[in-house]
């Protein structure tokens, strides 16, 4: 097991038993909504979106963040592009 996963783990864990909370940063969405359940997305310092990380991901309503999410990688070529229109 990776240490980013370890650690991931043991973040859920500490949520589920003891309602553990932290600030979570990073540049890696795929971990954000694996760990958050709100989102708020920032671009130098200033605040674009926020709101319930599942919301934010699937229904962005800013342009910075649509574009941080077509910019996901996608295994399934014919997928990536109709993602990115």
């Amino acid at each position: 097991m990776s240490v980013q996963a370890a650690v991931l783990d043991l973040f859920l864990q500490l949520q589920q038993e003891f309602g553990f909370a932290c600030l979570f940063i990073s540049h890696d969405l795929a971990v954000i909504d694996e760990v958050s359940h709100s989102i708020v997305v920032m671009y130098r310092g200033e605040i674009l979106e926020q709101g319930v990380a599942r919301e934010v991901l699937q229904r962005p309503t800013h342009p910075y963040t649509q574009r941080l999410l077509a910019a996901l990688p996608v295994p399934d070529p014919v997928a990536k592009g109709e993602r990115r229109e």
